[in-house]
């Protein structure tokens, strides 16, 4: 599988079993691991006080997002969690893109919304 934009190293952690409050975490063992490719967006940033806003313009909430670009052989899902550059984003909106060419499957791969996890 050839990646044709800057390559990521990129670890996916597959949902784990609920804690004690019954929040699903990403498990301690990575489901896959290889190179993909993060293209950060300009992400969500919200100001108000109510809501899910922050605490004026100098304190915005905000969520860092993205699309995370995968190999066919990485079977990415919803819920899962990714590694790169040091960070832990959550994937979301998975779908398989396949080649468009119809070169047998070459520049298939898979993309998924991402946004970045509380630290």
């Amino acid at each position: 599988m050839t990646v044709l934009l800057a390559a990521d190293e990129v670890e996916l952690y597959p949902p784990n079993g609920p804690d004690a409050h019954g929040w699903t975490l990403p498990g301690g063992t990575p489901s896959w691991t290889g190179t993909g490719n993060l293209q950060l967006g300009a992400g969500l940033s919200d100001p108000r006080a109510a809501d899910r806003g922050g605490h004026g313009p100098f304190a915005p909430a905000t969520a860092p997002t993205g699309v995370l670009f995968l190999p066919a052989d990485a079977e990415p899902a919803e819920g899962m969690a990714a590694r790169i550059r040091g960070q832990v984003w959550v994937l979301s909106q998975v779908r398989l893109q396949a080649d468009p060419t119809d070169l047998s499957g070459y520049l298939t791969c898979w993309a998924a919304t991402v946004t970045e996890a509380p630290q």
